[in-house]
């Protein structure tokens, strides 16, 4: 089991190691290095007269002095960089994308694939059509296209000698728009700013769950051995940090994308656009078709016609159009509301909560560690008058040695075994009182005395009786019958123990009837008047085991309601003083159990178990030592004293990271279910307040922003 769990310790801190160094990478990659969406396998390997067609290229666009590329297109903004991850070749089916801006340089066309963008050598826009078979490979900057239709870079310098210095026209086919008429001016290339940067930044789902999982590596981690233990709290640390550093981490500078300001006439088709399938009446300015935020399209409508100022992403997401259409003055006048996160980390929360109440006792973790935080003193005692005098607080560590009684609770608890039963050694009473005694009875001397003289006469010793002839002896035994010598003496006996009508009434009866007697009180009169005096009874066996078990049964009511009369007697301990228990049950003297517990002996032998018991455990030494967890008094007076057995290192730990995580989980249910609560209403009211922000603004009634504000 041990080499099982150093096997996994080793490969999740392996895992984890692994995961952290991946995550590091990933965040360090340029952009556009990424995993392209529309890549899949199966993929192949660059031939080497491929790879000298792609170095060719690349050095060709990297040492062009005139700005010009091959074949008459401009510079790009970026160098083709080939890496490692270059070598391979994805196969694409997919249409192009294509859009340009009117500008001084010729040929200034981007092209796509879905919504990343790629590099196409300028000489293939001719053989573009509606389904393009496409290979590509990964630069540092942006995917290369190497074969277009058939056309590959290993013979695109024979290509661009045989064709004129500009390019042909698109085939009609091609799945690119032709230039409009309408002229579009580029302003200015800009990056984005914070508030449009947080647009784009993800809610922090995937942290907060993140930060869940680390919550139940936790949980997990007060239950496991304690050779996981450090390996599961060590990867929830990790985890937890990680997650909370990536919902909080500032907006980089060098994430920001590059935002296209223009200005043009922006137009609506009444017609399916390129890259908005199934959304009517697209928006476009030049050849590009505008992709609006949802909500602005009541608004939209205001600019169509007219020469506005547009900004927009390279993807043709418009963040900015005219005079008041703005995502950047959303954010800026009416802030963001992420709730799910909130929402998601007060469930986890929740969840690891539970697990902690139904799992996890945590009465003594959270005593201790407030005991611990708010410091504890070491008390030794050996007297009663020095306890007194001596302060105590929760969590104070206590070693107690003196002589005290033993307990003797008034119920008990069905969970438990007492080992000193009817004593409970698990708490002592300890004051300066005189010790109470050990139980007599007058009830259980009579009850003794008839069981006595009744098995004394039933079961006679194996010597001869002298009160009986010899011969008469021998024929009795030999016959198998019982002589009880004298009957009287039981009758007595049994008048003294059953003085009370209601008493005995089987066994009164049957000694009537041995004794040939009216009723009970007229053999009572002749055994007392000597008249059964010499009087022998002749039993047969079935007789005499009979009058035995009667015997038997009506002495066993009386000791057992002696017994416990007896017991609860003791549950009388004088005021004052100190109880002195464990709360765990333990054990604070040292003397030996017995075998056999009280109530699994005979009626007899638990009266004179009790008298043993209560001999020795009235006044018996007694060691307590452990931490108080808990202090009271009773309504005698006593001071009641509960302890604790001070925990090793690992139990004090686990009950320390118990209290923290139930506190942590605590008040992250708290703090995330009243932000969700309120940023969930926030975000409906900030819809609304966006609405009505635009409706004052194209009315030309303006409100100033601090009064808008007020509506979210």
């Amino acid at each position: 089991m041990t080499t099982l769990a150093l096997i996994f310790a080793i490969l999740a801190a392996v895992s984890l190691a692994a995961g952290a160094l991946f995550w590091y990478a990933m965040r360090q990659r340029p952009p556009l290095s990424r995993p392209l969406p529309f890549i899949s396998p199966p993929w192949r390997k660059l031939t080497s007269e491929e790879r000298e067609a792609v170095e060719r290229y690349v050095t060709a666009l990297a040492t062009a002095s005139s700005g010009v590329l091959p074949g008459g297109a401009s510079k790009p903004a970026e160098k083709l960089v080939l890496t490692s991850q270059s070598q391979h070749v994805y196969p694409v089916t997919r249409a192009i994308t294509r859009y340009g801006l009117s500008t001084d340089e010729p040929h200034k066309w981007r092209y796509y694939l879905d919504e990343i963008e790629v590099h196409l050598p300028p000489q293939w826009e001719q053989y573009i059509t509606d389904e393009n078979y496409v290979e590509i490979i990964r630069t540092q900057t942006m995917p290369l296209v190497i074969s277009l239709n058939g056309h590959s870079l290993v013979n695109y310098a024979q290509e661009q000698a045989a064709l004129p210095g500009v390019p042909r026209a698109a085939a009609p086919s091609a799945s690119i728009r032709q230039e409009e008429s309408e002229h579009v001016d580029l302003l200015r290339v800009r990056r984005e700013t914070p508030e449009e940067m947080a647009l784009r930044r993800p809610e922090g789902t995937r942290e907060a769950l993140a930060a869940c999982a680390a919550l139940l590596l936790f949980f997990c981690a007060l239950l496991a051995p304690a050779v996981l233990m450090p390996w599961l709290l060590l990867i929830g640390s990790a985890v937890l940090a990680v997650s909370l550093a990536s919902l909080w981490r500032p907006l980089r500078e060098k994430s920001r994308r590059d935002i296209h300001c223009l200005r043009g006439s922006p137009k609506r088709w009444g017609l399916f656009g390129e890259s908005n399938q199934g959304q009517m009446n697209t928006v476009s300015l030049g050849i590009m078709d505008l992709i609006y935020p949802a909500h602005w399209q009541p608004w939209v409508g205001h600019d169509l016609g007219q020469q506005t100022e547009i900004d927009i992403y390279p993807t043709r997401h418009v963040v900015r159009q005219g005079r008041f259409l703005s995502l950047q003055d959303e954010v800026r006048n009416f802030p963001l509301q992420r709730w799910r996160k909130n929402r998601v980390l007060a469930l986890g929360s929740l969840l690891v909560l539970v697990l902690l109440i139904v799992w996890v006792p945590l009465g003594m973790p959270l005593k201790l560690s407030a005991a611990w935080l708010k410091g504890s003193d070491r008390v030794e005692v050996t007297s009663v008058d020095e306890l007194e005098k001596t302060p105590l607080r929760v969590g104070d560590l206590l070693s107690v040695q003196g002589t005290g009684m033993c307990s003797v609770p008034a119920s008990y608890q069905h969970n438990r075994a007492y080992a000193f039963m009817p004593f409970d050694c698990s708490a002592i009473w300890w004051n300066n009182a005189r010790p109470l005694p050990a139980p007599q009875s007058d009830v259980i001397d009579k009850a003794a005395a008839l069981l006595t003289t009744t098995r004394a006469q039933l079961h006679p010793p194996s010597s001869t009786d002298p009160k009986i002839n010899p011969q008469l002896a021998s024929a009795i035994q030999k016959s198998g019958m019982t002589l009880l010598d004298d009957f009287a003496d039981i009758v007595l006996r049994a008048q003294e123990l059953c003085s009370d009508r209601q008493d005995c009434v089987r066994l009164k009866n049957a000694l009537v009837n041995l004794g040939n007697a009216k009723d009970w009180e007229a053999l009572v009169k002749r055994a007392d008047s000597g008249a059964l005096n010499g009087t022998n009874v002749l039993l047969r066996p079935v007789s005499a085991e009979a009058l035995e078990n009667l015997v038997n049964t009506a002495t066993s009511a009386f000791f057992y309601r002696e017994t416990h009369r007896a017991a609860e007697a003791l549950n009388s301990p004088p005021p004052g003083g100190f109880l002195i228990y464990s709360d765990e049950g333990r054990q604070l003297v040292s003397q030996q159990p017995p075998t056999t517990s009280l109530y699994d002996l005979n009626p007899l032998e638990q009266w004179r178990e009790l008298q043993r018991l209560s001999g020795q455990l009235l006044h018996t030494p007694f060691a307590a030592n452990g931490i108080i967890t808990s202090l009271s008094v009773d309504a005698n007076g006593t001071r009641q004293i509960a302890i604790h057995s001070a925990p090793d290192t690992l139990t004090l730990g686990r009950y320390i990271g118990t209290a923290l995580l139930l506190a942590l989980v605590t008040l992250s249910l708290i703090i995330n279910s009243i932000l969700a609560l309120v940023r969930l209403r926030r975000d409906r009211l900030r819809q609304a307040a966006i609405q009505h922000y635009y409706e004052k603004c194209f009315n030309q009634t303006l409100t100033p922003v601090k009064n808008l504000r007020s509506l979210f």
